[in-house]
């Protein structure tokens, strides 16, 4: 194993538990005023995709990133469709991803109709590897003089 790789492994277990307890994936914390906002949605049956909250977080994170709106999803892997819809993504492109992902990644490929491709990741940046990448379209694409085509 690589140091950066234990490196990773010895703060992951710095913030874990490893004595077979149940560890979730997020804890809330809860501070401030988040119970009574949270009374205040159930009172007004906004609870989910609008209302006054919603509204207000869209504002403040939009002032925040400096762009005119922003625009809140359910989820990362709605976020993510939305985002490759944006972009252009259609049915039977093809995406290409690291395979040190999320199965929401793989999924909002395909929500596209498009089709998913993993690269192999460079360990130590746990990013794509250029040259597995560059190996992957060598055996892939081919290249011809109208552009490059799916071999």
């Amino acid at each position: 194993m690589t140091d950066i790789a234990a490196d990773i492994l010895d703060t992951i277990k710095k913030v874990v538990d490893h004595d077979d307890s149940f560890t979730a994936l997020h804890i809330p914390v809860f501070e401030g005023n988040e119970k009574r906002y949270l009374a205040e949605c159930v009172d007004s049956n906004f609870v989910s995709s609008i209302g006054e909250f919603v509204d207000r977080f869209e504002g403040m994170l939009a002032a925040f990133t400096g762009v005119k709106k922003a625009v809140l999803c359910v989820n990362g892997t709605s976020a993510l469709h939305i985002c490759l819809k944006m972009s252009g993504v259609e049915r039977d492109d093809e995406v290409l991803m690291p395979a040190l992902t999320f199965i929401a990644t793989a999924n909002a490929v395909s929500y596209c109709g498009a089709v998913p491709h993993f690269i192999d990741i460079e360990e130590r940046t746990l990013g794509t590897d250029p040259r597995k990448l560059e190996g992957y379209l060598d055996e892939i694409v081919e290249v011809r003089d109208g552009g490059d085509l799916h071999a």
